[in-house]
């Protein structure tokens, strides 16, 4: 049974993406079977691996994650290989496909219902979600066990994580019991700034952050912006750099933290 994670903040620029890429590109290298699912409309990281579901500039439209949330495909026929992983791609049309969901009673289980179908097949189920806490972010809370905020060490953080944490207990209580934090994950750090320590600081002394962010941190990094824009992991791009060794140390710390190993 796969370990799925849904990797969320309703801000965006927070480093979701790259996370989702790179943390499954990790687990990959240390031999685990993972699917990622693109769930936001920006298809950024179906754009990482150079896929485009939507059809545009000549190429043939795909079948996407839109499909299999309105019931026109099976999951498994929407997944494609990329690499050593898989890859569920989204589509720019997938705010319409929300919109359409909406109409649908018990809609916030649409997607657990189709990863239920495969999470035999995979260790890891990671879903990227879109900067909003909406249908399509309550999916994916409904369909994972555990969430993972990645968050930078910048003004007014507090105020989304309060926002999420929010949605994610009423999730629980309502939805998905099995649902938990796995951490809070900080991102593009600079750490010999002064705002950087203060930040970590004033989190890891708030009695409702206590012991919720993981020891790892990923530093800020160049490579890791560069990566994605040419096609590639930063396993790939650059398995020297900073962002290459701190995801790796990140997917360890995971893997320890809840099994599968």
């Amino acid at each position: 049974m796969a370990l799925v994670f849904s990797i969320i903040n309703n801000k965006g620029g927070t480093g979701k993406t790259t996370t989702a890429l790179n943390l499954g590109a990790a687990l990959s290298l240390m031999g685990k079977r993972v699917l990622l699912i693109d769930f936001d409309s920006q298809c950024n990281l179906s754009s990482a691996f150079g896929v485009d579901a939507s059809g545009h500039h000549g190429k043939p439209e795909m079948l996407s994650v839109g499909d299999v949330l309105l019931g026109r495909c099976p999951i498994r026929d929407a997944i494609v290989p990329v690499g050593a992983m898989s890859l569920l791609p989204s589509t720019d049309r997938l705010l319409d496909v929300e919109f359409q969901l909406n109409n649908e009673p018990g809609r916030e289980y649409v997607l657990k219902e189709q990863v239920d179908r495969i999470d035999s097949e995979y260790d890891f189920v990671l879903i990227d979600c879109p900067p909003s806490l909406s249908t399509l972010s309550t999916n994916s809370l409904v369909a994972a066990q555990y969430f993972i905020v990645p968050m930078q060490a910048e003004n007014f953080a507090f105020i989304g994580l309060d926002r999420i944490m929010l949605t994610s207990e009423k999730v629980k209580k309502r939805m998905n019991p099995l649902l938990e934090l796995s951490g809070i994950l900080f991102v593009k750090l600079v750490h010999r700034t002064k705002f950087s320590q203060a930040v970590i600081t004033n989190l890891s002394t708030n009695r409702d952050f206590e012991g919720k962010m993981f020891n790892t941190f990923i530093r800020q990094d160049i490579a890791l912006m560069e990566s994605a824009a040419f096609n590639q992991t930063v396993f790939e791009y650059a398995p020297d750099s900073r962002g290459a060794e701190d995801y790796k140390e990140f997917a360890n710390e995971l893997v320890r933290k809840h099994g599968q190993g």
